[in-house]
């Protein structure tokens, strides 16, 4: 509510609710003040001992993969992971993908040892963990050191399957994958 007052020429104003609401301030009594105190320290209170219970309800392998989310978050943020490693990553992990799609397209219509599940399915993987590498990457997710750990891992095995044939399609995509292996694990 706003009051009226008087100014030195005796109009009659109206004085601003902000005014009203500062002017009210000072007057609040040091028991309103104390009361007030007391009634935040008792919410954090009671966020604490919420937080508390979530931590003792987690599972025991929360964080076993490869540490900690506080070690996962200092890891994303270190200084020493530069930019460019981060972007080159990206870039190896969509080159792969690309790679290890196209060489499928290659494969199935040869047939023989080239169309063989265990062949054709280790190439879909690397793949498919390259993609989801890239999109955890572009999101910045708190899991892509781990998603680049298992895809380095991936990319490995693929890269030793695709060398063992002659065909230079097969021993470029062996390549690429062996590259995007070494970029995964220098960001892992």
């Amino acid at each position: 509510m706003s009051r009226i007052y008087k100014d030195k020429n005796n109009l009659s104003k109206k004085q601003p609710d902000y005014l009203e609401e500062l002017t009210g301030r000072a007057t609040t009594s040091f028991n309103a003040r104390k009361y007030s105190e007391r009634i935040l320290e008792n919410q954090a209170i009671q966020e604490n001992d919420v937080t508390d219970d979530w931590a003792e309800n987690q599972s025991p392998l929360t964080g076993r993969m490869s540490g900690t989310m506080e070690e996962l978050e200092r890891i994303q943020s270190s200084e020493m992971m530069a930019v460019n490693e981060v972007q080159q990553c990206l870039k190896d992990s969509l080159d792969c993908y690309q790679s290890c799609t196209e060489t499928i397209m290659q494969c199935l219509p040869l047939g023989g040892k080239y169309a063989k599940v265990v062949h054709i399915n280790l190439l879909m993987d690397c793949a498919n963990i390259c993609n989801t590498n890239a999109t955890f990457i572009l999101r910045k997710s708190t899991y892509y050191p781990q998603t680049c750990g298992i895809c380095a891992d991936i990319c490995d095995e693929c890269g030793d399957n695709c060398d063992q044939f002659e065909d230079d399609f097969m021993k470029e995509c062996a390549q690429v994958c062996r590259h995007c292996a070494e970029s995964c694990r220098e960001m892992a």
